[in-house]
């Protein structure tokens, strides 16, 4: 054996790999923190869509709009320099990857839950507006000299109902 095997054995990376020093990567940990709890939230407002629940999305809207906020934030530093991403061991690179899988997934759902419910409140106004135009009353409006006037009506003329008809 010479002095370079002797010197690589296994036991002293064992103990190196356990003692690693960890970077500080502050871009990092927001990230991951942004991407885990806006995950959270999206699975709580991905239930509140399925059982139509608008308070419950209302409300989780602010939380939301600053998560994505703080993930923009973090993400940044990263798109700016991709290299960064060679910065981080092999557990933050499996940690990134993890979390990023499922606020994609997430997200993805969220979106088509959204469309969904807002193509929904849509149909019922559709039929609402729908229902209202039916049930308009035609009226004759007549003017001041008694005659019938198209547009006494708009102005406060007088309107007229023949019951007889």
């Amino acid at each position: 054996m010479n002095a370079a095997t002797d010197f690589h054995d296994d036991e002293f990376d064992d103990v190196y790999d356990d003692e690693a020093p960890r970077l500080e990567l502050p871009w990092f940990d927001d990230l991951v923190f942004a991407c885990n709890n806006l995950s959270d939230l999206l699975e709580i407002e991905n239930e509140a869509l399925i059982s139509h629940d608008p308070e419950t999305v209302r409300l989780l809207a602010d939380n939301k709009a600053a998560l994505a906020r703080l993930y923009e934030q973090s993400v940044l530093p990263l798109m700016e320099d991709p290299e960064l991403a060679q910065s981080l061991d092999q557990d933050q690179r499996d940690e990134l990857v993890s979390v990023g899988t499922r606020l994609q997934q997430l997200v993805e759902t969220n979106a088509r839950r959204l469309r969904a419910e807002i193509e929904a409140y849509q149909r019922v106004m559709d039929i609402m507006v729908g229902a209202a135009k039916k049930n308009v009353t035609s009226t004759t409006a007549y003017g001041r000299a008694g005659t019938f006037d198209p547009t006494a009506g708009l102005a406060g003329g007088s309107l007229s109902f023949n019951k007889a008809l």
